[in-house]
């Protein structure tokens, strides 16, 4: 009989996910940018008018928070992926299958449409509805990651 090159021989523990990297860092990274976003649109009131022309100030802080909320949760996927990687790699002796690369990989591809959803509803005037694609992208990010390590022992 045949093992799978990335299924161990040992009985496999249950992967948890990590409540504070798995959870609390995407959402901090993703909620920070997006309520300093909604609190700017208290200092950007009566924009809309026509005419009406925002300061320096403004254009340069929501320049800032774009750049801030890009870069916050690049760091975070870049450094989940290298994580992910590595664990992946040592539960499966070095030797992980294409298809948990794969759904690895689809849990970031998640976690980075979850911060695109919700910077985009907290910073465009009308696009709330982008909230409720956030909640899904976001479940779908922990259950693909969750899968990537699915019967695999813990280190």
């Amino acid at each position: 009989m045949m093992l799978n090159s990335d299924e161990p021989s040992s009985v496999s523990g249950a992967f948890r996910i990590s409540t504070a990297w798995d959870v609390v860092v995407p959402v901090a990274a993703a909620a920070i940018p997006a309520g300093i976003f909604a609190l700017m649109g208290f200092v950007t009131e009566g924009l809309d008018k026509p005419n009406a022309e925002p300061s320096a100030f403004v254009v340069f802080a929501m320049s800032s928070l774009q750049v801030l909320g890009i870069v916050a949760m690049a760091v975070v996927v870049l450094t989940r992926f290298d994580s992910g990687t590595r664990q992946l790699s040592m539960r499966t002796n070095g030797r992980p299958s294409m298809w948990r690369k794969g759904i690895l990989v689809l849990s970031l591809v998640f976690v980075l449409l979850f911060d695109l959803f919700l910077n985009m509803a907290s910073g465009l005037a009308g696009a709330e509805f982008f909230l409720v694609l956030a909640v899904p992208a976001f479940v779908m990010y922990l259950l693909c990651y969750r899968a990537a390590f699915a019967g695999l022992p813990r280190s």
